[in-house]
């Protein structure tokens, strides 16, 4: 099978191809503006698609919920923007309009000529007027319904495909709660130790019988989690050795010996490969004996060159017999590991069964078993593929390089046809450079493969992050060192130089006021320190004086200003690497802080809370109260410990303090203990350099300890959970947002984070230490693997898999290098050591490939290169010494006051009409006719005359008499009985009359619960009558709803819309400014937050106007003259039904203005018709209330509610 051509490269991204039936790839560098690419292809995607692509058709995804967030709102962001630049004047043919460009600024391309690039685009677009308004209504409509846009990560698209369609992804109908990954894998791997202990001693060591050295429970446990994560293989299936044995010949050990036994075959006293294969063939013949410790690895590396004649080595190699023997050694090794294969996948297949069956008992989930679902779904049942492809016929996946086999299996199945055909359009955008997240589950192979099926490609090739300076001299690193990344054979990710924009020199790092040339720094320190640990010391310590001194003096400052300590970050391989560097930065008075996703349960203080805690629940025990008091939460010193047993009063004051600690908890929780343990520490605490930091990890703390404490049983429970995450890893990256620590006053301080948390931030000053000791860590077997020609990753015990996997794992590393080469803005310090040390104290050789750091192997390089070749980089020798200690910063070490907390906002509430005027509750769906209720207190008080008005007039005109058609439906009043006539002319057949529907209108009254005082087929016929009557009635000259047309009808328009602090002063006043100073009545609120929600009965289209209709059944009277004229419009007023009406009409408008293409609200807005159906049609005018609100009333009412300047009519 050839291999799949290239993708054509396209040198711009108005080039790259979106429409249907293809795939596009985005190859994007550190700094090269990927966010902002996403952002432009996306507005292509919905402007230049046709048919129109709605928001909801595209579906973007990324790595983090964190990053989906953010990338949400830039989207929201360019959309808003592009929308008011439409939405200006239509410029002249030329320059684009200062509104154009002003209001595409904040998202257009950073700098240079791509700066205007997005804006030139839309000015050529627009440059047809009607493009631009079909651009415009796009875009409208795009932001009308972007909150339903699916923007988030992959693992929530698997939980929305489980959501929607649980009967296909076999699941239940409400996906279970996520819940980390990380905690149920320890806990099925504690489960699983406790049965291969607990079994039948008949069976033997389960560990020995597979042939598996006794593992600890922490070795166990890894390989379990391995095994367990998503796209992992077990291929256990094979023969054993007994069978392998059963299969060799009787004679084949005697053939072996008889060809071996010709000596001029051999070198001279050259036996060691004559030794191994005939020992290997008297195994095979059943000597167990025979087969010494060193016979696999010369049968491996079947070295002829060195034990074999010249002249008979090509011969040896083809005899039949040694071909043989070499096949059936491989099958030894395949069958030597095939024990050990079945028992992982034994223990694989008993973890997932109790896996599914605890999620479903506790109603949870994770974020690998979303993926696993989804993809098992999807490649199992085609039609819930091609269902998803017509809900998302395009897709966008950012970070693309991050993704395992079955994430990508899942996109590549939805946007490829039956017959193999792609189909819709998948763009993958990412970096392969930086793919280094393979601990999570991160395939390169799978990004390889994406690759190969892409059509076309577009590389970003400019730096916007850093300076020229810095960027030439990354650039000159790759190009002297290697540009490869990895040492693996064929490795096909390399750096290619980029260009840079400039945009940082803006504001130049310099140095006593000359800007910095040489950027990148590489310290070599010749004096090898000696052993590792003594390397790590001396490496954080010079880092910690070099960062005082650059801070302390005076002479570095960027644009001008002077450097601060939250210019710099430091990168490091390990937590306690970040541990060990704090300390020495506070002791040289520099203020710093972890890396973000450092966890609050690994800290000093999660150990201190965690034994006061246990303390107050132990009433008996003595001695773990004294613990706590030694705390220094609790604040007690050794010497006041000491003197408890002399000193009965210290002792009664400490059992009591205990005591009232503890009901605190049983009365206000946990959370209480611990803030009344930090008040009371917070003299002390606020006294050392990391007070702020210690007492913000406190009350995270006691945050988090609050929150699970709804979910156990009792206290022991909750200290049982808070020893589990201090023993833990942190678990899964969403999982672990909670847990990480914070502060406010972070962004002043020395940045310290780990390698792999860098990625994606920029800092303008970088350090890496420790870059040089980012070597191979220790791994015992198995391993897994990926393999070019399949899928996902496979466990194996395999020697030559052992070393695919060190090398897979250096060239992650050399990836992770150009991480952290790259974070930098302004100015990046490396530290190096020779690569040619010993490897350790006791070693006598250095480390070499896989096993070497990729510095090291980069600098060996370097270090052949003469520095005149490398302008943009600084060789210093030895790492810094100069000691300095930074001057407290006084708005670090100022006197700390509380600030007064601001009121809590008003609740958001979800507000319909009703709840707006106060006769609903927020948040209680209304039934149709609820606000019928509100014209109840008007018919009362007309019902009953007042005491003086009994006796008739002589003088008065004769009273009107009551109608019939009037009294026939008196006794069938109520909120049900307007529901019913609503479900009526929801459900009515439009070609024929409702007298003929009597069966459909009786259904409605009895499923309304209505209590006729007749029977119901009677009360049927004579409603059909009335409604018939009513849609015949003139609503306005030559309109008459029985003639509308059902194709333009709308019934039951719900809408809503975001209410964001709006200030009800403001809604009145538009309402006052525009001849309505009553529309609005006194409400109990003076700010509306949530959601304003509701139903139109009826939205309908006549003469190319739009109206919105009402249907009532108000009884108002037995008289036609109650539901004509002055009375009709006293009702509209006493029920506030006009507001209700202008609420109707500003949804209408909005939905015209985003849906109408050339919307004018003079020609399209037809008004509101409210027909009070008992009357309609029994005379001209009667029942119906029609009224058009004037266009500036709607237009400032909708400004109002959407809190902005009221725009024009």
């Amino acid at each position: 099978m050839s291999a799949p051509a290239p993708p054509i490269r396209v040198r711009h991204w108005r080039e790259l191809p979106l429409d249907a039936g293809g795939r596009s790839l985005v190859e994007a560098s550190a700094g090269t503006g990927k966010t902002w690419t996403i952002g432009v292809l996306y507005l292509r995607l919905l402007l230049e698609s046709s048919p129109a692509l709605r928001v909801e058709q595209i579906v973007v995804t990324t790595f983090t919920d964190a990053a989906a967030q953010e990338l949400r709102e830039r989207l929201r962001t360019r959309l808003t923007t592009t929308a008011a630049a439409a939405a200006a004047a239509p410029p002249a043919v030329g320059a684009p309009s200062g509104a154009m460009s002003k209001g595409i600024a904040a998202e257009a391309a950073p700098t240079g000529e791509q700066k205007a690039d997005d804006v030139a685009w839309l000015h050529a677009r627009w440059a047809d007027e009607p493009t631009r308004r079909e651009d415009l209504r796009r875009l409208r409509l795009a932001l009308a319904d972007f909150d339903r846009a699916p923007i988030g990560t992959l693992h929530g698209v698997c939980r929305r495909i489980l959501a929607e369609h649980p009967l296909e992804g076999g699941g239940d109908f409400e996906p279970g709660a996520p819940t980390s990954g990380e905690a149920l894998l320890d806990e099925l791997a504690r489960d699983a130790w406790r049965v291969l202990h607990q079994g039948d001693g008949d069976d033997g060591d389960p560990f020995e019988a597979a042939g598996i050295a006794r593992p600890s429970l922490h070795q166990f446990t890894r390989t379990l989690r391995e095994v367990l994560r998503p796209g992992v293989r077990i291929d256990a299936d094979g023969e054993l050795l007994d069978d392998l044995r059963a299969d060799t010949p009787a004679d084949f050990a005697g053939r072996v010996h008889a060809l071996l036994a010709d000596r001029a075959l051999f070198q001279s006293r050259k036996t060691a490969l004559a030794n191994a294969l005939r020992g290997f063939a008297d195994f095979l013949c059943g000597d167990d004996a025979a087969l010494k410790d060193s016979a696999p690895e010369h049968l491996r590396r079947f070295d002829v060159a060195d034990q074999i004649a010249p002249a008979r080595q090509q011969a040896f190699i083809a005899e039949p017999l040694i071909v043989e023997l070499r096949a059936r050694f491989a099958r030894y090794e395949a069958a030597l590991c095939r024990p050990r294969l079945r028992f992982w996948k034994a223990q694989q297949e008993q973890a997932e069964r109790w896996r599914g069956e605890r999620l479903a008992a506790r109603g949870q989930t994770t974020f690998d078993e979303m993926v696993r679902q989804a993809h098992a779904a999807i490649v199992a049942r085609p039609l819930l593929a091609d269902a998803l492809f017509a809900d998302w016929p395009v897709a966008l996946v950012d970070e693309f390089q991050d993704t395992d086999a079955l994430q990508y299996g899942i996109l590549d199945r939805v946007y490829r046809e039956a017959d193999g055909s792609k189909r819709g359009r998948l763009v993958m955008i990412g970096d392969p450079k930086q793919a280094i997240y393979g601990f999570r589950g991160g395939d390169p192979l799978a990004y390889r493969r994406a690759r190969s099926h892409a059509d076309h490609a577009l590389t970003l090739a400019t730096n916007h992050r850093s300076s020229r300076a810095c960027v030439d001299a990354v650039n000159a690193f790759f190009e002297h060192a290697g540009p490869a990344l990895g040492r693996s054979p064929g490795c096909d990710i390399v750096v290619e130089p980029v260009l840079a924009s400039g945009r940082a020199d803006a504001t130049p790092l310099t140095i006593d006021g000359v800007a910095v040339t040489r950027p990148l720094v590489l310290h070599h320190q010749t004096d090898d320190p000696g052993s590792a640990p003594a390397r790590r010391r001396a490496a954080l310590t010079a880092c910690a004086r070099q960062i005082a001194t650059m801070l302390a003096d005076g002479r570095h400052a960027l644009g001008g200003v002077p450097l601060a300590p939250g210019d710099i970050a430091v990168l490091l391989p390990r937590n306690s690497d970040i541990v060990a560097l704090r300390a020495l930065l506070q002791a040289r008075g520099v203020p710093c802080v972890g890396g973000a996703r450092d966890s609050v349960f690994a800290g000093d203080w999660a150990f201190e809370l965690h034994v006061v805690l246990q303390a107050l629940l132990a009433d008996d025990d003595d001695g773990a109260l004294r613990a706590a008091m030694l705390t220094g939460l609790w604040g007690a010193g050794i010497a006041e410990v000491a003197a408890l047993d002399q000193d009965a009063a210290a002792w009664q004051a400490a059992a009591e303090r205990r005591r009232e600690l503890r009901a605190t908890w049983q009365r206000r929780g946990v959370l209480a203990v611990v803030m009344q343990l930090a008040e009371a520490a917070a003299g002390r605490l606020l006294a050392g350099p990391s007070g702020e930091r210690d007492l913000t990890d406190l009350r995270h703390l006691g945050e988090l300890l609050q929150q699970h404490a709804a979910e156990v049983a009792g206290p022991r429970e909750l200290l049982a959970w808070f020893a589990a995450q201090r023993d833990g890893d942190g678990g899964d990256d969403d999982a672990a947002d909670e847990r990480q620590l914070r502060i406010e006053s972070d962004a002043r301080r020395v940045q310290l984070l780990t390698l792999h948390k860098s990625k994606g931030l920029e800092f303008p000053i970088v350090f890496l230490p420790l870059s040089w000791a980012h070597e191979a860590q220790r791994a015992s077997p198995p391993w897994l693997v990926a393999h070019d020609d399949e899928p996902g990753r496979r466990l194996s015990y395999a020697p030559d898999d052992h070393a695919r996997a060190c090398r897979d794992g250096q060239d992650e590393r050399f990836r992770t290098l150009y991480v952290a080469l790259t974070r930098a803005v302004h100015a990046c310090h490396v530290y190096t050591l020779p690569p040619d040390r010993p490897a350790n104290a006791r070693a006598k050789s250095p480390k070499v490939d896989p096993d070497r750091s990729p510095l090291d192997a980069m600098v060996q390089t370097l270090l052949t290169v003469e520095r005149a070749r490398l302008p943009c980089i600084e060789w210093r020798d030895g790492w810094p010494r100069d000691e300095a200690r930074l001057a407290a910063d006084p708005s670090l070490t100022a006197p700390r006051r509380a600030r007064v907390l601001p009121p809590p906002p008003p609740p958001r509430m979800r507000l319909s009409f009703s709840a707006l005027v106060g006769a609903a509750r927020a948040g209680v769906e209304e039934a149709p006719a609820d606000d019928e209720a509100l014209a109840a207190e008007v018919i009362v008080a007309t019902a009953m005359p007042a005491p003086d008005a009994i006796a008739p007039d002589p003088l008065a005109p004769a009273a009107e008499e009551p109608h019939p058609a009037l009294l026939a439906l008196a006794g069938s009043r109520g909120t049900a009985f307007g529901n019913a006539l609503h479900a009526v002319f929801e459900d009515r057949a439009f070609d024929r009359p409702l007298r003929e529907q009597a069966g459909m209108i009786a259904g409605a009254l009895a499923k309304a619960g209505v209590a006729a005082t007749m029977p119901l087929p009677e009360l049927a016929a004579r409603l059909g009558e009335r409604l018939d009557g009513a849609l015949a009635a003139e609503l306005a000259p030559g309109l008459r709803l029985g003639e509308v047309p059902a194709t333009a009808q709308r019934a039951e328009m719900s809408f809503h819309f975001p209410l964001d602090d709006v200030r009800v002063d403001a809604l009145r006043a538009a309402c006052a400014r525009h001849g309505e100073p009553d529309l609005l009545p006194p409400l109990s609120l003076s700010r509306l937050r949530g959601l304003m929600t509701g139903a139109i009965d009826l939205v309908f289209e006549h003469a190319d106007r739009w109206y919105v209709l009402d249907y009532k059944g108000n009884w108002l009277g037995e008289r036609l003259s109650d539901y004509q004229g002055a009375a009709l419009r006293a009702t509209m007023d006493h029920a506030h039904y006009r507001l209700q009406a202008l609420v109707y009409t500003v949804a209408l408008r909005r939905l015209l203005r985003q849906r109408l293409p050339g919307f004018d609200p003079a020609r399209h807005l037809g008004g509101y018709v409210y027909l009070f159906v008992r009357a309609a049609g029994l005379a001209p005018g009667a029942g119906v209330f029609a009224e058009r609100f004037e266009d500036a009333l709607v237009a400032a009412v909708d400004a109002a509610f959407a809190a902005r300047v009221e725009e024009p009519a």
